[in-house]
């Protein structure tokens, strides 16, 4: 019980003012329905598709148009129907019923139309969102909540762009999705995500900008353009990392900027669209630095694939769409992200804080972890997320999931709850040089850990070193991705494909008295490259006793 209190204590501790008192007003209101049965104005079109994004074939193959037409879709790997009290399902996590109000699964009805102008994938369309207007006719619940709101009116808009004139001239179904989506529109104006912010705020505010100009509202427009100008300056640093520091949602906000630049140009704010503009271009050299050439999403904090748009999707729309073309650099400093790269190898190092302050919700203790890859496929990988609800959450942000080192067995920051953080690092800095990284620490509880990390071709092998120094009982470790294993020839270790082939990707060499321990089951091996699908990979663990003195592992390639 006093370490509950004490864990509330320093999770509140960090919040803003303003997040106490929308705290306190939102346990007021809680109960209070929304007003469902509203009469829309009059509209105008969004053109919110847009091809590179939504015609995408990696994107699309997320979804079978298929399994939708017969009335099922399948969100997170998992499958459901979307019907009365299946958006409420019991028996699936907070997270997939809250995926299923997005309706996101409709866009590839719209692509599919759009390809072979078939009206089976319209009247599919028009028969979920009848059903869904049916089914949560009682405003509240997950369905109403504003986060839902804020993407499923996102997705409806670009499903409307996308569909074109055959939903312009079903004008009694247009008129009763309007007035739904006005409904919802008002009420996300009144339970704005405030006691939250971050990316979830910034959801609110971008569809109720995106509303403003649909139900052509000038003056609603003009407040939430500068509350989306405010937001766009707190979220996204100055290295163009959106500060909440995980790719997958860098990559989301990404997205809805572009939606919204897009619509600026049928517009005459010409100084908003160069606003947007430049914080694209800013996000599309972060992203192409950090993420380029690692095969997957980096799996720092809550990210995973499968979730934001895919890389290149969201390339092409930007070189396409605005001309923007990425510039790499190694340096992220605002985030504390630091990038290696030697000939076939590319290593993201992570030396920031955990997250912002006032909003740690999708923090990991993942400070000073890297993750590698090799000729673009993932090779010493973090954890992963998985899952928001569910056994494995705890572990998936422990310290131990993660490519650093767990001091005197203790993590580095308190994360507890689904999405909270207590304690947590401090003293953090981070730098890199031509060939190498570092960084240090101070966990939540005062253990000082430092890190530096080389890349560099020794002997005609290219060479990592990774140079620790604690001051404790130290575990590091080292997760293989899905395709490779270990296996121990005395001290060294060696890390070849699965199976029979023998061939080498590396030689691990450790120090004389350090305890070598190969994991290949377990909770320590669960691994989730995407959410809701996690597999057993093999995770080398090195102990040693810390005295302050730099510890040495080195990984020789070839």
């Amino acid at each position: 019980m006093l370490k509950k209190i004490e864990n509330y204590y320093w999770t509140l501790k960090y919040l803003k003012k303003s997040q106490l008192c929308y705290l306190l007003k939102n346990r007021l209101k809680r109960g209070k329905k929304a007003i469902v049965r509203v009469k829309a104005p009059k509209t105008s079109v969004l053109p919110l598709w847009i091809e590179e994004l939504d015609e995408n074939k990696e994107y699309l193959a997320r979804f079978s148009v298929e399994e939708i037409l017969k009335g099922n879709v399948t969100l997170l790997h998992e499958r459901g129907k979307p019907e009365g009290k299946n958006w409420e399902n019991p028996d699936k996590s907070h997270l997939w019923n809250f995926n299923l109000h997005y309706l996101e699964f409709l866009i590839p009805l719209a692509a599919a139309y759009k390809e072979e102008a078939d009206a089976r994938y319209y009247r599919c369309f028009r028969r979920y969102c009848r059903r869904w207007i049916q089914d949560n006719e009682d405003g509240s619940k997950d369905g109403w909540h504003p986060y839902t709101i804020s993407l499923r009116l996102t997705n409806l808009w670009i499903c409307l762009s996308g569909f074109g004139e055959i939903v312009q001239m079903d004008m009694e179904f247009l008129q009763e999705l309007e007035d739904s989506m006005y409904a919802q529109y008002l009420h996300l104006q009144k339970t704005l995500e405030r006691h939250l912010l971050g990316n979830h705020y910034f959801e609110n505010i971008k569809a109720v900008l995106l509303g403003a100009l649909y139900f052509q509202e000038t003056e609603v427009y003009q407040k939430y353009r500068k509350l989306l100008q405010n937001e766009i300056k707190e979220q996204i640093l100055a290295d163009g990392v959106h500060y909440e520091r995980s790719l997958m949602y860098h990559k989301i906000i990404l997205e809805d900027l572009m939606r919204v630049a897009r619509v600026m140009m049928e517009t005459d704010d010409a100084p908003f669209y160069k606003e947007l503009w430049d914080t694209i271009k800013k996000m599309i050299n972060a992203l192409y630095s950090i993420e380029g050439d690692m095969g997957h999403t980096p799996l720092f904090n809550d990210a995973g694939d499968g979730v934001a748009r895919p890389y290149e999707s969201l390339f092409c729309a930007a070189l396409y769409g605005f001309t923007i073309l990425p510039e790499w650099r190694p340096t992220f400093k605002e985030a504390g992200y630091y990038c290696l790269e030697n000939n076939n190898l590319k290593l993201i190092f992570d030396a920031g804080e955990i997250a912002p302050d006032y909003m740690p919700g999708h923090g990991h203790c993942d400070g000073l972890s890297f993750e590698l890859s090799i000729a673009k496929v993932p090779l010493f990988v973090n954890a992963g997320t998985g899952q928001y609800q569910g056994p494995l959450r705890a572990y998936f942000r422990s310290t131990a999931a993660h490519n650093t080192v767990v001091v005197d067995g203790e993590e580095q920051s308190e994360c507890w709850g689904e999405h909270r953080v207590g304690k947590r690092i401090r003293k953090v800095s981070g730098s890199c040089g031509e060939d190498w990284v570092k960084g240090s620490l101070t966990s939540c509880t005062r253990k000082r850990h430092s890190r530096k990390i080389t890349l560099k071709e020794v002997d005609e092998r290219h060479t990592l070193t990774i140079l620790d120094k604690v001051q404790g009982h130290a575990k590091a470790y080292l997760h293989l991705a899905p395709g490779f294993e270990y296996r121990q020839i005395g001290k060294h270790i060696v890390v070849k494909f699965a199976g029979r082939d023998l061939r080498r990707i590396c030689e691990i060499k450790v120090e004389k008295n350090d305890q070598v321990t190969i994991h290949r089951e377990g909770t320590l091996c669960s691994y989730a490259p995407e959410f809701g699908k996690i597999e057993q990979i093999q995770v080398l663990e090195i102990a040693w006793d810390g005295r302050d003195k730099a510890h040495k592992i080195e990984i020789k390639f070839g």
